[in-house]
């Protein structure tokens, strides 16, 4: 068989271990987490797990099929990924299915699947930038950033269209952190950084940016549930009990409509001390309490059940990935491949620090996937398929391929 025939060819003492070891350390809590979060659960959650075991072997598939025919074939065709994605993307209010909230997120596939396009522009972002930047990398004039700001700007404002507010934030740090690489100057990174900190507040003020739901989900982030508690608790000690009845409806309200997703996800966090309550256990994760917890919220589950020692060693397993991403990058005598190490990196580390922001109450809420861990066969696909290209620039330990 072909397939036989790649996998035996495959450099197999070239295999970047300390990338391809913490990887597997995460989709295993994701899968046993999952399992937790749908246990004894009917319906259409019943499945979930199985779902997940089949998205994470395509992807283990796709990861040898990059590896396979080498970064120097991604390169060549990463323009052409870049522009079919972008292409879905212009497409997707006519071949989406719109969600509860009216969101164009997913194309219905058969048997029940879905795909979500966004997960995957992601990476054709990383590829598209790393194949600009190769050849036309940043100078010390602006006019240097204009092409890699419009690769990067284009998809953003298809992806906020959705809405899809988590996906188009884990592009920024995707942008600055490739740009930085390709030699832009400090002074600039810092501006442009500074430059969307102060936009993004702005986002909220002005009419059409945001969503009426994301901007409710700000603003029981700026006045969380346990902060007005605590008020209308002192309302009541110097007994203005009108105002503490008015504020105690609000909480409840809320507790039922925006601010439950956070509240209970802190909760169970909060609840899981040292060592967690147990597997399968946990009251917030069992009381059917957190929200989608078998995907945005599953590091509320893993908190509640493994406490602070299991949620430590999730976030140390995600160092590690990408302190051997980085590695793999620092040891590539390739332009590209060192580029799509750092893209990579970028993602992979930018995405799971909103989602753990987001489970811990740090950051608003918003509906983004942990990678490799959460439930979601895009996402799990395509964050497989940026380490299977990490992995084919690290198999090129000697041979380096240059373009005229």
């Amino acid at each position: 068989m072909i397939f036989e025939r790649w996998f035996k060819s495959l450099k197999w003492r070239h295999v970047e271990w300390p990338v391809v070891l913490p990887a597997l350390g995460l989709m295993c809590a994701g899968l046993l987490f999952i399992w937790s979060a749908t246990l004894e659960s009917g319906g259409s959650d019943s499945d979930l797990l199985a779902r997940q075991v089949l998205f994470a072997v395509l992807g283990v598939v796709a990861v040898i099929v990059v590896c396979r025919l080498g970064m120097g074939w991604v390169a060549d065709r990463s323009m052409l990924f870049y522009s079919i994605l972008l292409g879905v993307l212009m497409l997707l209010p006519l071949l989406s299915t719109p969600s509860s909230v009216g969101s164009d997120r997913w194309i219905t596939l058969p048997f029940g699947f879905k795909l979500q396009p966004s997960e995957f522009m992601k990476v054709g972002l990383v590829l598209a930038l790393a194949r600009h930047l190769q050849h036309a990398g940043v100078t010390n004039t602006w006019r240097s950033y204009v092409s890699p700001f419009l690769l990067t700007a284009v998809p953003w404002f298809f992806v906020m269209r959705q809405p899809d507010l988590g996906s188009s934030l884990v592009m920024l740090p995707v942008f600055l952190a490739m740009v930085w690489v390709s030699g832009a100057r400090q002074r600039h990174v810092v501006m442009v950084t500074a430059a969307v900190a102060v936009m993004l507040p702005l986002a909220y003020l002005i009419p059409g940016v945001l969503e009426p739901y994301q901007k409710d989900r700000v603003d029981a982030f700026l006045t969380p549930i346990p902060s007005r508690v605590a008020e209308a608790r002192g309302m009541r000690e110097r007994h203005e009990h009108m105002a503490a009845r008015k504020l105690e409806a609000e909480i409840s309200e809320l507790k039922r409509g925006t601010g439950y997703q956070q509240y209970y996800s802190v909760v169970a966090v909060g609840s899981g001390g040292l060592t967690g309550v147990g597997l399968g256990v946990g009251i917030q994760n069992r009381g059917n309490r957190l929200p989608v917890r078998h995907s945005d919220f599953i590091f509320a589950v893993i908190g509640e059940e493994a406490g602070l020692m299991g949620s430590l060693s999730v976030v140390l397993l995600y160092a590690a990935l990408i302190a051997a991403i980085l590695g793999v990058a620092l040891r590539t005598r390739e332009p590209f491949g060192r580029l799509v190490c750092v893209g990579v990196a970028a993602l992979i580390g930018g995405q799971a620090l909103l989602n753990l922001g987001i489970a811990t109450g740090m950051l608003p809420v918003t509906g983004l996937p942990l990678p490799l861990v959460s439930y979601g066969g895009s996402s799990i696909m395509a964050t497989l398929i940026a380490l299977g290209c990490v992995l084919a620039v690290g198999q090129r330990r000697v041979d380096v391929f240059f373009e005229e």
